[in-house]
């Protein structure tokens, strides 16, 4: 399996080197691979984001990237590959290999040919799957690749390179970066809505109830059995809207509560005991 892996990244790597070589030979040819060499993107369509953070997603166990505005108000998490994670990770970490991976390769190859990834855009989903282009530019002129988000943001990272994320699209699926209100006092569960693009997105049944984003250590919340990535879906028979509909039952009850929640697929029923 490792083997057909390797063998697979190699053979994407050969790929992208002969689309490299043929758009600069189009590109002397004056053909049609060529795009108009617009020095900036437009900026009113877009939204600029850095990496914020790398992390595992509790839920699905499956890496997770936050990219976030220049504001550090909204991020836009990206769910990528184990491989891509890694590589993302040696970026923002510094870290060299003793032989180069396939994105050193390409990075290098890039730069061989006086190449430069000029910026990276997320550009839509389509079935729950993110879609990216990178800019490259050879002198004056421009070219676009298409590009999964992961290894356009490795790139990305490489060349030093812009992040843009289409407005549309940030809008959306972006959620605030702000921290959620605690619901109950002292009971130590963080919760976030789920909007119909994220629950779309991870391929939740319906945007109903609100998910468990945190669970502090050594909380009543811990002890009352919740677990990030949890929904809770109704308490006492009352169906839950918003993470202050949560917030409000918690702190007006005087006794435990009976909340129904899902978690992978399954529904649970547990009891709440909030302070």
């Amino acid at each position: 399996m490792g083997s057909k892996l390797a063998q697979h990244k190699n053979w994407k790597a050969l790929i992208l080197f002969g689309i490299w070589l043929a758009t600069s030979t189009c590109s002397q040819a004056g053909t049609a691979a060529k795009i108009s060499p617009a020095a900036s993107p437009d900026t009113e369509a877009l939204v600029q984001v850095h990496v914020h953070r790398l992390a595992v997603d509790p839920a699905s166990r499956q890496p997770v990237v936050a990219l976030v505005d220049a504001d550090e108000k909204r991020a836009l998490p990206i769910w990528i590959g184990l491989s891509e994670a890694r590589a993302l990770n040696s970026e923002i970490q510094g870290l060299d290999h003793f032989r180069p991976l396939t994105h050193d390769l390409l990075a290098e190859i890039i730069d061989k040919f006086d190449g430069k990834i000029q910026r990276v855009i997320i550009t839509h989903t389509k079935d729950n799957v993110f879609y990216a282009t990178l800019v490259t530019r050879k002198e004056d002129t421009f070219f676009e690749i298409d590009a999964r988000p992961s290894d356009s943001i490795v790139m990305a990272l490489k060349f030093n390179a812009p992040i843009y994320v289409t407005r549309s699209l940030f809008e959306k699926m972006s959620i605030p970066m702000e921290a959620q209100p605690e619901t109950g006092k002292g009971y130590g569960l963080d919760m976030q809505e789920i909007t119909p693009e994220l629950a779309k997105y991870l391929a939740l049944d319906s945007n109903r109830g609100v998910m468990v984003s945190a669970v502090h250590p050594g909380s009543q919340a811990e002890k009352d059995g919740i677990q990030p990535g949890d929904i809770l879906v109704e308490i006492n028979g009352q169906a839950i809207t918003d993470v202050l509909s949560v917030k409000d039952l918690m702190e007006n009850s005087k006794s435990p509560l009976k909340a129904k929640i899902t978690r992978e697929k399954q529904i649970l029923t547990i009891t709440l005991h909030p302070e």
